[in-house]
């Protein structure tokens, strides 16, 4: 027991567990619809897209999560319109404006004193120095999202399973495509200060795609995603402090743990092809 309370005598420890389980509900929500849709690639290329909007807001002096929320929705949001209305595959898309947007946050820290900063921290993880502010707004998010997806549920079921039926049966598919790819820019800027854009990703589709293992129904589906990814984030934390190791790596490092295991144990396999296929229709 002891093991268990001794971190929590220090502020940052309480900040970093609260921050870690939100991080981990988003993120394992949201990778839900992500390995249901395909969409592994598209929270890469955002994860990494959005380090232009991290840089750019610190040359304003801005919030580092305000300046990559709207930076990343805004390429979220570019990248849908590519797909939708100049019929660019979305892995073409996707590889173009990543790449694009990376090398130009690549190109401003080139150019500044960066090295120095914080940056560095949504770089690789630093859950471990969660500010009060980045707290509110990591908490803020997750219910914002949370409660959008509970509101309309029924239709982000419907648009993840068939949209093309969706379609038919008069929902706004477009409106719910652009609407879950914004919710997967902040998710991504979110997580970052947990895993680091480096290995955001993995947060956001390995709980999901071990949850997938297990059972194809929705509410199952993000039950055990949620408990896998909450897992992954506590126990994760834990091997980080008593192990000096950086806190992003331990986290996705037991996530992929749990991935294994349940690869392992299922009775249910699913071809890794299949889960992290990055081609949406």
């Amino acid at each position: 027991m002891e093991l268990i309370t001794e971190p929590l005598q220090y502020t940052f420890m309480q900040r970093a567990l609260i921050g870690a389980i939100a991080v981990a509900i988003l993120t394992s929500t949201i990778g839900t619809f992500v390995i249901l849709r395909r969409l592994a690639f598209i929270g890469e290329g955002l994860a990494h897209g959005s380090l232009a909007g991290l840089a750019i807001g610190h040359l304003l002096g801005w919030n580092l999560y305000i300046a990559g929320n709207i930076y990343t929705i805004g390429l979220a949001m570019l990248i849908g319109y590519l797909h939708e209305k100049a019929k660019v595959s979305l892995d073409t898309a996707i590889g173009i404006l990543f790449s694009t947007s990376m090398a130009l946050g690549v190109a401003l820290i080139s150019t500044s004193r960066f090295y120095a900063t914080n940056l560095n921290g949504y770089l690789f993880g630093s859950v471990l120095s969660i500010g009060s502010f980045d707290l509110m707004i990591i908490l803020g998010a997750t219910i914002t999202i949370l409660v959008i997806l509970g509101l309309f549920y029924k239709e982000f079921l419907y648009y993840a399973f068939d949209p093309e039926m969706a379609e038919v049966a008069g929902l706004p598919r477009t409106g719910l495509h652009y609407a879950l790819l914004a919710m997967i820019a902040v998710t991504v800027v979110v997580a970052s200060q947990t895993v680091g854009i480096i290995l955001v990703t993995a947060l956001l589709t390995i709980p999901a795609a071990s949850a997938y293992q297990w059972s194809h129904s929705l509410k199952k589906l993000m039950f055990l995603a949620v408990l896998f990814g909450l897992i992954s984030a506590i126990v994760g934390l834990y091997i980080s402090y008593y192990f000096n190791i950086a806190s992003g790596a331990s986290i996705a490092l037991t996530s992929a743990g749990i991935f294994l295991i349940s690869i392992i144990l299922s009775p249910q396999r699913v071809s890794l092809r299949r889960i992290f296929g990055r081609s949406s229709s």
